[in-house]
């Protein structure tokens, strides 16, 4: 996704790392500079909303 639909994300929304359905996780935190990620199969990261190029939205 760009940085303007990763500054749209919004806590709880689910999402996906480089369209893989299994590796999934939840946002848990947005902020002014980025998203912070609780992947469900490793700990949490943060992300610069211009860095979310392989992170795409998901169900």
């Amino acid at each position: 996704m760009t940085g303007d639909e990763s500054r749209n994300l919004r806590v709880g929304d689910r999402v996906h790392w480089k369209n893989d359905r299994a590796d999934a996780g939840t946002v848990a935190e947005s902020t002014w500079s980025g998203v912070v990620i609780k992947w469900d199969n490793r700990g949490p990261q943060t992300i610069m909303h211009n860095d979310m190029v392989d992170v795409s939205v998901g169900a």
